[in-house]
């Protein structure tokens, strides 16, 4: 994958944030339920992932531009 710009990166960390937001507030849905099926269990635990991923994403994103300026 070829290196992206820094406006690439500004408009991805845009929208990672916009998916991170989205995935917390589905954590949070769940965390507000008072029992989980198993099912609920293994989709929270994957809205977690993700977060975690879009986070980590930010994060490195924002680092490398960071280093740009």
């Amino acid at each position: 994958m070829s290196e992206l710009s820094r406006e690439e990166m500004q408009k991805e960390i845009a929208r990672l944030k916009e998916e991170h937001a989205a995935l917390d507030a589905r954590v949070e849905a769940y965390n507000e339920q008072v029992w989980m099926s198993p099912e609920d269990q293994i989709a929270q635990k994957e809205c977690k992932k993700l977060k975690l991923k879009a986070k980590e994403r930010m994060t490195e994103l924002q680092e490398k531009l960071d280093k740009m300026a």
